[in-house]
């Protein structure tokens, strides 16, 4: 399993939206309209404010430019909805649809001819953080005191401050591949530092 597939799969099983979307998605694809209509009542919510963080990422998106975007995912999510397996999670699913339209909507923009960082990674990052945030009822901010202060530096930068990979190395020096590895290895790190307050609540 990769990290970005950990990151996003990270206490899935516990996430309230998880449970609920996937539900959805099951009784949507027995039929269920009313379900169908209230999934994508949920998602959309999820994925403009993905599209919005993606785009805003790149310097990037008029709210025109990101409805369209936002459609265009939610379009693929129709179409594409007979392909989800129900004994999979339904978040990361999702997300891997979206993320690829956001991919094409920048290459459109000639984007991937003007940054040094591949598009597939530089929203791998932004995809794991929010993963992150997505399934964990702790405080970021609170658990970052606690890691190298160099990993702690980069996330808040990428997570608190929405800098992109490209932006975060020139602010700190660093490589953006260095920038890229830091993001993993902390969201590595708070994973674990989850698990033990998880273990520590069970006793």
């Amino acid at each position: 399993m990769s990290l970005r597939q950990g990151s996003a799969k990270m206490d899935l099983a516990q996430s309230k939206d998880e449970q609920e979307l996937s539900l959805l998605m099951r009784k949507s694809q027995d039929g269920d309209a009313e379900s169908y209509r209230r999934l994508l009542t949920k998602v959309q919510e999820m994925l403009a404010t993905y599209v919005n963080h993606s785009l805003k990422r790149f310097r990037l998106g008029s709210k025109e430019a990101q409805d369209d975007v936002l459609q265009e995912i939610l379009l693929a999510l129709h179409q594409k909805r007979a392909t989800y397996d129900p004994e999979q999670f339904f978040l990361p699913w999702l997300y891997a649809i979206a993320r690829y339209k956001v991919i094409d909507y920048l290459r459109r923009q000639k984007l991937d001819k003007r940054s040094t960082v591949p598009l597939n990674d530089e929203l791998e990052s932004m995809e794991i953080v929010m993963s992150f945030e997505m399934s964990s009822s702790l405080d970021l901010e609170t658990l970052c005191n606690s890691l190298p202060e160099k990993q702690k530096e980069i996330l808040l930068l990428v997570k608190l401050e929405g800098l992109s990979i490209e932006e975060t190395a020139k602010k700190t020096g660093f490589s953006p591949s260095d920038v890229k590895v830091s993001v993993h290895r902390a969201i590595k790190a708070l994973r674990k530092k989850i698990e033990e307050k998880e273990e520590e609540s069970k006793k």
